[in-house]
């Protein structure tokens, strides 16, 4: 029977220990070794060299003395190398024939999985509520976007070129511009921007051309090794996108070194199942690695760098937009970021990217299309003064005749009565009363084939796709330029 005991006890999953009186440890069973990172050999005392807690351990040995024990407590142990883990710790008495306490039995569970599970979920519900507070904002923006970046794109094409007011016009678009590029990183970090994810990407051709553009971006002092296998599968993930995370991760990792140090880049295919998933789909995917020999990064701040605007760069230096962008683009391809630091060592990102079955996209290029313009006229539907006004200037400019609507009903009786004469309809998917969607059901009930675009300021990551499918002619993000106007209708009336 006590061979059968003892035989049970070693082979329990969880850390047990005798110790005595004073701490000394007596016995470990398999787990615990493991656990704490000790051998038959090792000479250890629980108190000062595990358990490192004086209050802990005077209210242990004072319910020890009361012969009552302490259960499932949550505390943190040391292992021999000096490294704290959670665990549920639970202590009781023991005595010999004469029922004397001579010392103790601990149990203990190591909880580190399940701390780091909850950590993630905590994590991943702070992210979705900080990605719909962005998605929101950055709807406001682009309505209010939609208004000034193609009105000052239109002043610079009517004025003289070089004039006080050109000029005036000129910063007006330019600082539009940026403004649309702030809010374009805060729908990729929501995850609401369109991604392309139909492209097969090389990564190591990607990784190999982004740093070659970056180049003199590094100092003497700083080495870029790109370890990536020539080999490598393909990924989903459009160009520009791939390009954007390379660049980000590099700077970043670039400014830790503060001024010299070591760059390296480098991937391998995995496989993610059911075990090792930690919230990653089954399946294969490439990994890459960002590893760098800076000052790393304090634990305190750790679980802030994928925050909207968390910096720790000068002011002026960083909008803190560059983590967060990329922590939205990883997360809409279903894929995954894992970041390791250590404070004056370094830190390394680890991205997980969907393995692309699929053959390697090449670009193509596309020939300019001219088309009567003069004999089009396009229907606007938005609930917006300015965006249908904006819209009407814009394609005005470009040469088609408009109509205007400020509602999807207004709308549809307009199209009843001139569907003849209408050659393509533009509407906003969210407006009050009937929304895009139940418009354009409503605008097809009609005609079968009149083109119809679908516009938003509100990013969504499978919109584009959904609304194409729907049979929409194209989805269109605010703010839009004269530029993509014209390119899109061109294509759409030589299609037609």
């Amino acid at each position: 029977m006590e061979t059968r005991l003892s035989d049970l006890i070693e082979d329990l999953n969880d850390g047990f220990c005798s110790i005595r009186i004073d701490g000394d440890l007596i016995y470990a069973n398999q787990s615990a070794k493991k656990l704490l990172k000790i051998s038959d050999d090792s000479s250890i005392n629980i108190f000062t060299d595990v358990i490192r807690n004086k209050a802990l351990t005077q209210s242990i040995k004072r319910e020890i003395e009361k012969s009552k024990g302490l259960k499932d407590i949550e505390c943190d142990l040391y292992d021999y190398e000096n490294k704290k883990f959670p665990v549920i710790l639970t202590v009781n008495s023991i005595k010999d024939i004469d029922d004397s306490i001579v010392g103790m039995a601990l149990l203990f569970k190591d909880m580190s999985a399940l701390k780091e599970m909850h950590n993630q979920l905590l994590q991943a519900q702070k992210m979705e509520s900080i990605g719909m507070l962005a998605s929101g904002i950055a709807h406001e923006f682009n309505n209010l976007l939609s208004g000034i970046l193609p009105n000052a794109e239109l002043i610079k094409m009517t004025i003289e070129d070089g004039s006080a007011n050109f000029s005036r016009a000129d910063a007006i678009h330019k600082s539009a511009q940026r403004a649309g590029n702030i809010v374009k990183q805060l729908l990729s970090f929501a995850r609401h921007d369109h991604i392309d994810d139909d492209v097969s990407l090389n990564l190591n051709r990607a990784v190999s051309e982004t740093l070659e553009i970056m180049s003199k971006l590094f100092g003497k002092e700083i080495i870029v090794k790109n370890k990536l296998p020539i080999n490598l599968p393909l990924i989903k993930i459009d160009p520009t996108r791939i390009q954007q995370i390379i660049m980000n991760l590099a700077i970043n990792a670039r400014d830790a070194l503060e001024g010299s140090g070591t760059i390296t880049f480098s991937a391998k295919p995995v496989t993610i199942d059911i075990r090792n998933g930690n919230g990653l789909s089954a399946g294969q995917y490439v990994m890459l690695s960002v590893e760098d020999n800076g000052k790393g990064i304090s634990r305190e701040n750790i679980e802030k760098i994928f925050d909207p605007f968390f910096t720790t760069k000068e002011p002026g230096k960083g909008t803190g937009l560059g983590l967060s962008t990329i922590y939205g683009i990883i997360k809409n391809l279903q894929g995954d970021i894992k970041v390791f630091s250590d404070e004056n060592k370094g830190t390394r990102f680890d991205l997980y990217f969907p393995e692309s079955h699929s053959k390697e996209t090449k670009n193509e290029k596309v020939d300019d299309i001219s088309t009567n313009k003069k004999n089009k006229t396009i229907l606007i539907v938005d609930d917006e003064r300015v965006i249908r006004e904006m819209a009407k200037d814009m394609l005005s400019y470009i040469g088609y005749k408009t109509i205007c609507e400020s509602s999807a009903l207004n709308a549809i009786t307009r199209f009843k009565k001139e569907k003849n004469k209408i050659d393509l309809v533009i509407i906003d998917l969210i407006m009050p009363k009937m929304n895009g969607v139940n418009c354009y059901h409503e605008i097809r009930k009609i005609s079968k084939n009149v083109p119809v675009i679908i516009t938003s300021g509100v990013g969504e990551a499978n919109k584009r796709s959904d609304m194409l499918q729907m049979g929409a002619a194209e989805y269109l993000q605010k703010p839009y330029d004269v530029k993509t106007f014209s390119e899109i209708f061109d294509k759409i009336f030589s299609e037609n």
